[in-house]
């Protein structure tokens, strides 16, 4: 009869307490295994995005929410950005691609981009793999050509069943709004639905995009209004969201076409080479008195700043939770070592070694730790399919939830370590044994 089936029989003959000891481990391990899974994915998701763009640029005000807003969708517009800086900086030497943003009007609580349509040729590169990939893939219709066209993200069709050919209205601001209310806003001007996107496990598949015309025609009575309520572009209006439309005329910039004193939210730009970030915000910065920032250099500042406390603090507790696992462990141990003595010693009499008994109990300790591991990673693993699921339908990140990492792996091992030396006491409590002593005891 084999140490392991012999250690395997006390446990199974202990089933409730086994069971959770094995529990109290698959917590700890759970709760550590989702948190890095999420943690790691969603940053890799996020610098798919950042590095899709080196700079972004818009009216002056908080680069972070400028980088959220103009690339991500999420927080609101930091103001107004006049059209003729976009046009000059599409004339610089170090600017390869150049794409206007028009934010300001939801439909649904989804966000309408206005745009133009070479953006949706735009390659995004990965930055582990270095390969292109292309977010904007079609599922059924086709880009927009003119003003009032609408070419639908993913999550946004498939929640508001959008199909071709339909219309619907946009709202001024984020406040979502009946559809009957809808209607009478922008003049109860409504889009058509041209083009569906496939999935692509990015912040576009929350996000209606349209033309950039279509922005400024809806929100030309705005302009006047704007101009009388705020001294100068870049207030929000009650909504919350930046103007967009007119604004103030900039004739002596010189680079009009016809587009004098319309405003957009932010300009995203691509450039020959990521050496020139740094220089070219510097240039946007002191040229034109807008702000400029680099997305990959705000989000590491985001994850620094304001998610990385919260990740240590939670796998603190995590580790806490380990430390009153393996401190279960010893006491179930210990306690089954002082239960069973007489066996003990009728295995020591009928030949078993110290160092067997030793290892038998060592070997307890180590299944019921891998059982906790086994245990607690379905357990992660399934926390964290449901929370990228969420933040799949609500941010627009694709988070399988199912990758082990190094850093996972190392987490492991140190549980296997803790549970390993919480046998020890029991263990050497164990090897002690009185035969003749024990043999005797009722």
């Amino acid at each position: 009869m084999s140490l392991w089936f012999i250690a395997w029989s006390y446990l199974w003959d202990r089933k409730l307490t086994t069971a959770l000891t094995v529990l109290s481990v698959a917590l700890a391990v759970g709760l550590i295994s989702a948190l890095l899974t999420i943690r790691i994915e969603t940053r890799q998701r996020f610098e798919e995005e950042q590095q899709a763009y080196d700079v972004v640029v818009g009216p002056p005000g908080s680069p972070l929410q400028l980088t959220l807003n103009a690339v991500y969708f999420l927080d609101n517009p930091t103001g107004s950005l006049d059209y003729s800086v976009y046009e000059a900086l599409k004339q610089h030497e170090d600017v390869v691609n150049i794409f206007p943003v028009g934010l300001g009007d939801t439909y649904r609580g989804f966000r309408i981009v206005g745009t133009i349509p070479e953006i949706f040729e735009y390659p995004w590169e990965n930055p582990i793999t270095r390969e292109n990939r292309y977010p904007f893939k079609l599922e059924d219709g086709r880009f927009f050509e003119a003003p009032m066209e609408a070419v639908v993200g993913y999550r946004v069709w498939r929640n508001m069943g959008l199909k071709v050919g339909d219309e619907f209205a946009g709202t001024h601001g984020s406040i979502e709004v009946p559809d009957e209310l809808a209607e009478y806003d922008h003049r109860g001007d409504k889009y058509v639905v041209l083009r569906l996107l496939q999935p692509s496990g990015t912040s576009s598949d929350l996000a209606i995009f349209v033309d950039l015309q279509s922005v400024w025609d809806l929100h030309d009575d705005h302009g006047p209004v704007a101009e009388e309520e705020h001294a100068e572009d870049g207030h929000e209006d009650e909504h919350g969201q930046a103007e967009i439309g007119h604004g103030e005329e900039h004739a002596e910039d010189g680079h009009g076409d016809g587009h004098e004193g319309l405003t957009i939210t932010a300009a995203l730009v691509d450039l020959y080479s990521p050496a020139m970030r740094f220089s070219f915000v510097g240039y946007v910065m002191d040229e034109y008195g807008v702000m400029a920032a680099i997305p990959v250099n705000q989000i590491l500042r985001l994850y620094d700043q304001i998610l990385q406390p919260a990740v240590v603090i939670l796998m603190s507790v995590g580790y806490v939770v380990v430390a009153i696992s393996a401190l279960s462990l010893l006491i179930g141990l210990y306690l089954s070592i002082i239960q069973r003595k007489r066996d003990l010693a009728i295995m020591r009499a009928l030949g078993a070694s110290s160092f067997e008994i030793f290892g038998a109990v060592m070997i307890e300790a180590f299944l019921v730790t891998l059982l906790g591991i086994a245990a607690g990673w379905v357990l992660g693993k399934i926390v964290a399919v449901g929370l990228g699921l969420y933040m799949s339908r609500v941010y627009g990140f694709a988070i399988t939830g199912l990758s082990t990492g190094p850093e996972e792996i190392g987490f492991f091992a140190i549980v296997a370590f803790v549970g390993l030396f919480a046998g020890i006491v029991p263990a050497w409590q164990a090897y002690q044994t009185d035969v003749a002593r024990d043999l005797n005891a009722p």
